[in-house]
């Protein structure tokens, strides 16, 4: 089992032991429950060229929904948002902690870089970057936060967007695809979010649900590692048999978790208020019966 810890200043969490008991539904999520879309609506804020994060500074959308922090210890964080006097989930961050003082700038050349307290363009001290500086001429370079929780960069580079954190949320309720359409998918970065827990697709490959009063990993996939194709990522999609599971990118699709529920077509999972994630035949639901199996996680908020 591995562990990082919990922490507003440093990094995302990973990990806790597998709990897969099934268990009675309770209450729905806090997503309306009969919407079965890709990612939520948003909002957005920009950086234009010249433009900085100072230290200290919150970049907010929307209130009440995912932050980007230029923190004072230098870190560059994303943060979906919880509750008052109740910590927030870190999505994503720079990893550039213990540079008190540093701030972000969005530069003409298409780079958005996180630079040391007195360090800058022709004075050297960067500490990250989005690597999208470029020779292209045609657009017009800005950093966009997204309140859906993802840090977008347009830069001079071919790439559109030039470079992203993949951190979007998505609906508690996860679907099949209809026979005409792709099965939708989660990617690395992908989370969703119900009134007590938040479930993220952490870039180590793990699926885990977070408690949202005190941020605790109560539940996982237990996929985290490389998987050895494709960068070593995966994704999580509900397939069309019933079949909720974490699946390598590769030529094999190799099934790294699934809930086993195959053979209950259109079946779908839901992320409840009362902590449990359920998959569900496809008429079943809170109040309704129908669970084919659940993380078990209902008394652990």
């Amino acid at each position: 089992m591995r562990t990082r810890a919990l922490g507003r200043a440093l990094t995302p969490l990973l990990a806790a032991s597998v709990l897969t008991a099934l268990v009675p539904a309770a209450t729905a999520s806090a997503a309306d429950p009969t919407e079965c879309v890709r990612y939520t609506t948003s909002n957005s804020k920009h950086l234009a060229v010249g433009e900085r994060l100072d230290s200290g500074t919150r970049f907010v959308p929307t209130p009440g929904k995912p932050e980007l922090v230029m923190q004072v210890d230098g870190n560059l964080v994303i943060y979906a948002v919880g509750t008052i006097g109740r910590p927030d989930l870190p999505l994503w961050h720079s990893g550039t902690y213990g540079n008190w003082g540093a701030y972000a700038l969005m530069q003409e050349d298409g780079n958005f870089v996180v630079y040391k307290k007195d360090g800058g363009p022709g004075k050297g001290g960067a500490l990250w970057a989005s690597g999208t500086y470029g020779t292209r001429t045609d657009r017009t370079p800005q950093a966009s936060f997204i309140d859906w929780g993802e840090l977008q960069v347009t830069g001079r580079t071919e790439a559109n967007p030039s470079w992203r954190t993949a951190t979007i949320n998505r609906n508690a309720k996860i679907c099949s695809g209809a026979p005409d359409r792709i099965v939708p998918t989660w990617d690395r970065g992908s989370w969703a979010e119900s009134a007590s827990v938040w479930l993220v697709l952490q870039q180590d490959n793990n699926l885990v649900m977070y408690r949202k009063r005190d941020g605790q990993a109560i539940w996982n996939s237990g996929t985290y590692g490389p998987s050895g194709a494709h960068n070593g990522s995966v994704y999580l999609q509900m397939e069309r048999t019933g079949d909720l599971n974490v699946r390598e990118f590769g030529p094999n699709f190799t099934i790294r978790w699934h809930s086993g529920t195959a053979g209950s077509d259109d079946a779908y999972a839901l992320l409840q208020d009362d902590g449990n994630f359920v998959v569900y035949k496809k008429d079943g639901g809170p109040g309704k019966g129908g669970a084919l199996w659940a993380s078990g996680t209902y008394n652990k908020i």
